[in-house]
C-alpha cells in the first residue's frame, strides 16, 4: 500500500496506525494502510488536535473510553457564584483555584482559612503564603487539614463550540480516510491534499442538519456515523460525518467524479463499541449538493440544540451509573475488603457492608433529587 499523501510505499519502518475517527472522540476504526508515519504526524499536528479540543466537552460528559487516555477536564462556571471549576471525567466538579481568607482576630493574631481542591494544592498555597507570613507552619497545618467530600447542588455553564478552518480540515481528512479505507482511488481526492496542507483554501465542508435526520439512533444510543457516496451519473463524490449524533458535516470531495458508484455506511456505537448494520438516509443530486454550499445554513446551531439536550440526558445517565458503581465498590472495599482472608461472611458482616453502602448512597440519592428540582 502507498501513503495517499506522499505516495511512499508503507513498510515496517514508516508504518503508522491511523484512526479514521479520532481517538479523542472514541473512534475504533483504524488502518495501517492510509498514511505513513511522517504524513500522519503532519496532519495530526496541524488540525486533528483542534477537533479533539472542540469535542472534548462531549467526550468528557459521555465518559468516552479512548484507546489511549481519557478526555480532559472541562472548564466551566458555577452558575450561582460565577466561580471557575473543572468538570472531571465522570462528572465531578473541582474548583479551579485555591481560595483563602486571612481574618484578623486581634493586633497580634489572624485566622487563616483555606479551601483547596487537594492536599498538593493546599501545600503549594501554604508555601506561597509563608513567603509573606513567615510564622505559618506548613506541616502543622497540613497535618490538621481535613478532607471533605460533598455534593454540589448547583448547575454549571459550559461553552461548547464547533467549526472553523482546522476543524473542517480534520473532518475532510476523516472523510478521505474512510473513502480510501473503503477502496476508493487517490485520483479522486488528490486535489484536496493542498487544502489539508494549508496551501490553498476550499469551500468544501459545512455543517449539515436537515429537517429529517440522516440517521436515527436508538433511545440511549450515541454513535459516530460515516457515509461515502459516489454517484457516476451526477458526477459527484461526497461524504457525511456525524460525531456523537450531535455534530454533522457534509463534505464535497469531487465534482467531476466518474468512478464506480459507492454508497457505504459506518455506524459505531461509542458506548458498547458495536458497529450497527442500520443504514443512513441521504441521497443528494448534484444541484442539491451545490445548493448546500451556495445557500449555507446561516444558523446551524439552532437545529443542534435539541440534539444537545438529548446528549446531556444520556450523559447524566452514564455519570449516575459511574457514581453508583464507585459507591458500591467503595462500600465493598471498606467492609469486606478489610477482612482477613478466610473470614466467614455472616449476617453481621453483610449488615456492616450494607450500612456503609447506605451511608454513601443516601446523600447521592438526595443530591440527584435536588438536581432534578434545579433543572
Amino acid at each position: 500500500m502507498k501513503c495517499y499523501r506522499c505516495e511512499d510505499i508503507i513498510n515496517d519502518k514508516n508504518v503508522s496506525e491511523e484512526h479514521i475517527i479520532l481517538n479523542a472522540c472514541g473512534g475504533r476504526l483504524k488502518s495501517k494502510s492510509l498514511l505513513c508515519k511522517k504524513c500522519n504526524s503532519i496532519f495530526g499536528d496541524k488540525f486533528d488536535c483542534e477537533l479533539a479540543k472542540t469535542t472534548n466537552d462531549i467526550a468528557n460528559l459521555l465518559m468516552i473510553k479512548r484507546h489511549d487516555g481519557i478526555p480532559q477536564p472541562i472548564s466551566t462556571t458555577r452558575t450561582s457564584t460565577g466561580e471557575k471549576y473543572y468538570l472531571e471525567y465522570g462528572g465531578s466538579p473541582v474548583q479551579a483555584k485555591t481560595n483563602y481568607k486571612i481574618i484578623p482576630e486581634d493586633s497580634t493574631k489572624s485566622r487563616l482559612m483555606i479551601d483547596a481542591k487537594n492536599r498538593k494544592e493546599l501545600k503549594k498555597t501554604l508555601i506561597g503564603l509563608k513567603r509573606k507570613y513567615p510564622t505559618i507552619e506548613v506541616e502543622k497545618i497540613l497535618d490538621a487539614a481535613e478532607e471533605r467530600r460533598f455534593y454540589i447542588n448547583d448547575s454549571f455553564e459550559i461553552n461548547s463550540h464547533i467549526g472553523g478552518n482546522d476543524v473542517f480540515k480534520s473532518i475532510t481528512k476523516t472523510a478521505i480516510n474512510f473513502y480510501i479505507h473503503q477502496g476508493g482511488s487517490r485520483a479522486y481526492i488528490k486535489h484536496l491534499l493542498p487544502y489539508l496542507e494549508g496551501n490553498i483554501e476550499l469551500d468544501i465542508v459545512w455543517m449539515h442538519y436537515p429537517d429529517k435526520d440522516i440517521y436515527t439512533p436508538a433511545k440511549d444510543e450515541v454513535s459516530h456515523v460515516l457515509k461515502i457516496v459516489g454517484d457516476s451519473k451526477e458526477k459527484i463524490l461526497y461524504a457525511y460525518v456525524e460525531l456523537f449524533n450531535l455534530h454533522s458535516f457534509i463534505i464535497y470531495l469531487n465534482e467531476s467524479y466518474d468512478g464506480v458508484d459507492i454508497d457505504n455506511d459506518y455506524i459505531f456505537n461509542v458506548h458498547n463499541y458495536e458497529v450497527t448494520k442500520k443504514r443512513t438516509h441521504i441521497r443528494l443530486s448534484r444541484a442539491g449538493l451545490t445548493d448546500l454550499f451556495t445557500n449555507k445554513d446561516a444558523k446551524p446551531f439552532e437545529k443542534v440544540k435539541k440534539r444537545y439536550a438529548r446528549i446531556l440526558t444520556i450523559a447524566n445517565k452514564q455519570q449516575d451509573k459511574h457514581q453508583i458503581h464507585k459507591i458500591i465498590s467503595n462500600a465493598i472495599d471498606n467492609s469486606l475488603g478489610l477482612l482477613p482472608e478466610g473470614t466467614v461472611i455472616d449476617e453481621k458482616v453483610l449488615n456492616s457492608m450494607i450500612n456503609k453502602l447506605m451511608e454513601r448512597m443516601m446523600p447521592f440519592i438526595a443530591h440527584r433529587n435536588n438536581i432534578k428540582n434545579i433543572n
